[in-house]
């Protein structure tokens, strides 16, 4: 029993020492948009226009439409998964999965930090910004110009190299801002989520 309990101990101060050592984070709170990678903090303010809730029994989505101070909008989503589930794709697959994508070029990474552009059916380029934390949480903002993108990545990592595509979408001139597709045959049958696997320590 002291033995489980000592292999128990050692596994949970691996996982916070991991955790402590990549410090990343992207939210929405107070009409404040904030994104983390290690040290580096950047905080936008963002005017929250329309808001939609999601319930897929095994994941839980809220998906935020805002207006940020230059003008430019952006949707913010937070999908979470419930206690006894995870996300089953890798990152960059889930992206593809949700947005029912064409192609998803990797453009950064960093501490879990990821940027993306993502080519949908129809060609047009959307950019996303995304962390993934512990498996159970997906957080994203997309829409932001290419510009908009390049600025934020350089405030944050200095050595962030510019996307590729600059011509990409405008939120503004779209008749429905949640790009997004999710749906509950994504979520349960792709899946998108699965049960927690389960640890057992000897």
């Amino acid at each position: 029993m002291i033995g489980m309990l000592t292999k128990l101990f050692r596994f949970t101060t691996l996982v916070l020492m991991i955790n402590g050592c990549a410090t990343s984070n992207l939210s929405y709170n107070n009409e404040q948009l904030s994104l983390q990678i290690k040290d580096s903090h950047l905080e936008v303010h963002g005017t929250q226009l329309k808001q939609q809730r999601e319930n897929f029994s095994t994941l839980f989505l809220t998906q935020y439409f805002l207006r940020l101070d230059d003008g430019s909008k952006v949707v913010y989503e937070q999908a979470k998964t419930d206690i006894q589930y995870e996300f089953e794709p890798t990152t960059a697959r889930s992206i593809s999965i949700i947005f029912d994508a064409k192609k998803v070029i990797k453009v950064y990474y960093n501490t879990l930090v990821y940027a993306f552009q993502v080519v949908l059916q129809d060609n047009r380029v959307l950019n996303v910004l995304a962390t993934q934390g512990f498996d159970q949480e997906l957080n994203m903002v997309y829409g932001m110009s290419t510009e908009k993108l390049n600025s934020m990545l350089i405030e944050l990592d200095p050595y962030a190299r510019p996307t590729y595509y600059k011509n990409t979408i405008n939120l503004s001139n779209e008749s429905e801002p949640f790009m997004s597709r999710w749906t509950t045959w994504k979520v349960h049958f792709i899946p998108l989520v699965v049960p927690v696997r389960r640890f057992f320590l000897y």
